[in-house]
């Protein structure tokens, strides 16, 4: 019996070789050869190949989505930054046809960039419903145009040693606007002529309407069209200079402002007759066109609202303020904004040529002398209605024999000086 358990607790040798062998052959089943562990590798290696393309969708993805992200956070930021740009910064926004890409002498560069091709100003940018009344013509993303054989380049060519000869060469260097008339003999050949030249610069022209009959009520500015029949043949033929290019036009000056020194019937003929320019002008659909309305301190905007109404502001792209006066542009956007509210949200531009200071005016002025010239031509207005701020009325450029002025539109070099010397030039 005690043998018998011995033998049973304590195997043979032979028994304890084949417990050994059943032990290696356990090592080799749990630790694969070589071939058997590269087998291994390759298959794992095929799973993760045919993960790849699953992968580079999903990289893909992540990178459509966080550049759409980007894209629209400068969107807004761009539109934020416009809106907070100060009134009086002095920043030109706009190119001159001496110069695409470098500040003129003595004045900060411009931040606009120049585009390759002119642009329809009538083709709103993308955006989305939101923004839809703050969205501004596309003409204000192009160059103003500069005439570089303006009278203020002129006299700085022949007379660069005159003193102060140099702000009048600063000041020619600023985009002003054109002024047409009846005393452009060939109406039809002065428009193209510079119209045309504006083009070959890719820039836009801002031509300043300036005929209608009854002008300026017998003031300094007195004359205009014989009738209002010879008015609209006489837009007919700036329509037909223009030919369906890139321009913008401010109409009229006064000419709704002053109305009531009319007759009620010359006042009709005479709301008729813009109308009338209105409709022609506007067939052209690269040409922007704003009525002129006045200044803040010459009619309620209740009264220019009407009187927008029967010149048909409907068809026009919005209003000019403040042409050839003096009031501030804060002054006139504070008009102009409540004024849009009458009239369906119509966009507007203001004339700062001589606005700048601080300056309280009302009534009739001429040359006065506590002017000075205000903000440089710019798109950065901070005001989503406010187009642009324009240089409308030229500032070399006398109102009257007035404060030692000369007749209305010949140059007064003196003065011209006096306001660049107020403005801090």
């Amino acid at each position: 019996m005690l043998i018998n358990r011995k033998y049973t607790l304590y195997p043979s040798k032979l028994d304890r070789w084949a417990i050994r062998l059943n032990r290696l052959n356990t090592k080799y089943t749990l630790y694969p050869s070589k071939l058997d562990r590269w087998a291994i590798r390759l298959n794992r290696h095929e799973k993760v190949i045919k993960l790849i393309p699953i992968y580079l969708v999903l990289v893909m993805a992540v990178a459509s989505i966080t550049s759409t992200f980007f894209v629209g956070h400068l969107n807004d930021s761009e539109r934020t930054a416009r809106k907070t740009i100060s009134e009086g910064g002095g920043t030109v926004s706009f190119h001159t046809k001496v110069s695409l890409t470098k500040s003129v002498a003595g004045m900060p560069q411009s931040t606009q960039s120049t585009p390759t091709a002119p642009i329809s100003p009538l083709a709103s940018p993308n955006v989305d419903s939101v923004d839809i009344v703050s969205a501004k013509p596309n003409w204000t993303h192009l160059p103003l145009y500069d005439d570089p054989a303006n009278e203020a380049m002129q006299y700085y060519e022949s007379e660069p040693s005159t003193e102060n000869a140099n702000l009048i060469e600063r000041m020619g260097q600023v985009p002003v606007a054109e002024w047409f008339g009846d005393w452009d003999t060939d109406i039809q050949s002065a428009v193209n002529d510079y119209v045309s030249a504006a083009a070959t610069a890719n820039a836009v022209p801002v031509l300043v309407i300036y005929n209608i009959p009854y002008r300026d009520c017998g003031g300094n500015s007195t004359g205009g069209a014989a009738n209002a029949s010879a008015y609209v043949q006489w837009v007919q033929q700036v329509s037909t200079a223009i030919n369906n290019r890139v321009a913008v036009i401010i109409l009229e000056p006064d000419a709704l402002a002053s109305a009531e020194c009319l007759s009620p019937a010359d006042q009709q003929s005479r709301y008729e007759a813009m109308g009338q320019a209105v409709t022609i002008l506007k067939s052209d659909p690269n040409l922007a066109l704003y009525i002129d309305a006045g200044t803040p301190v010459w009619q309620s905007v209740s009264t220019m609202a009407q009187r927008l109404e029967a010149a048909n502001i409907t068809d026009a792209d919005g209003f000019s303020l403040n042409v050839s006066y003096f009031i501030p542009t804060s002054q006139n956007q504070a008009y102009g904004d409540e004024l849009s509210k009458l009239v369906g949200n119509k966009h507007y531009v203001i004339d700062t040529s001589r606005n700048g200071g601080d300056q309280e005016v009302t009534g009739i002025v001429c040359n006065p002398l506590s002017a000075s010239l205000g903000a440089l031509p710019t798109v950065n207005t901070g005001d989503p209605l406010n187009d642009a701020l324009l240089w409308i009325k030229i500032p070399w450029e006398s109102d009257g024999p007035c404060n030692g002025g000369p007749e209305p539109g010949d140059v007064f070099w003196s003065y011209a000086i006096q306001l660049a010397e107020n403005a801090g030039w």
